[in-house]
């Protein structure tokens, strides 16, 4: 894994740059999100990958706990469609949540990103999804 900086950092998660391999990493912590929380996190992800013209990230989903309905509803509305700014395509690896109700919420979401312009791939191990979004263009 290259170095990285903090971009931006909450109670709900961070968003780091890794500057020598050119993606962004969002990171869940453990904690409940309060609302708002996720679209806060999903849209600095976003204006940093714009910063940098960059158009890959790693979503690093370990540790994250379940979506709320609240969250749901922002996913599909406004991250999923490209309504958050962010660049077009964006190309992103998720590591999936070790707690399994997180795991299935994460995956009803991500059921519904099919045929735009945001492509994912899940791993169940960092080292699996590293290796494919470095070899990624």
């Amino acid at each position: 894994m290259s170095p990285s900086t903090i971009y931006f950092q909450s109670a709900a998660g961070l968003v780091l740059e890794h500057t020598l391999d050119r993606y962004a990493e969002l990171r869940y912590l453990p904690s409940k999100r309060q609302p708002g929380e996720l679209a806060t996190l999903l849209t600095q992800l976003g204006r940093l990958l714009l910063a940098r013209g960059w158009h890959k990230f790693l979503s690093d989903n370990r540790q994250m706990t379940p979506y709320s309905a609240d969250e749901k509803q922002w996913f599909t509305s406004q991250w999923l469609p490209g309504l958050v700014p962010r660049p077009n395509p964006l190309t992103g690896v998720v590591i999936l949540p070790e707690q399994v109700v997180a795991r299935l919420s994460f995956l009803e979401m991500s059921m519904k990103a099919g045929g735009g312009s945001l492509r994912y791939r899940t791993f169940h191990e960092l080292d699996e999804a590293l290796a494919y979004l470095v070899a990624t263009e």
